[in-house]
């Protein structure tokens, strides 16, 4: 399980999507599977900032792939 926090653009690579405020864990999903702006950040299995709108974040939490928000450092 993943440490999670709200979200924070300076985590991501400059001039991504997730530094932008996008959801970058439903990069390629379709527009109706996302719920757009970012709120959360977490740490990919490499090691990468990811950012997720909150449809992601509830998916990960449920999955165990991150911890809830408030949960982590």
């Amino acid at each position: 399980m993943h440490p999670s926090q709200t979200f924070d653009p300076t985590l991501h690579d400059p001039g991504s999507a997730a530094a932008e405020g996008g959801c970058s864990h439903h990069a390629d999903a379709p527009a109706a599977e996302c719920a757009g702006e970012a709120v959360v950040s977490f740490q990919d299995d490499d090691g990468r900032w990811q950012s997720g709108c909150r449809l992601a974040l509830e998916e990960l939490v449920e999955r165990g792939d991150i911890e809830p928000l408030g949960q982590g450092a």
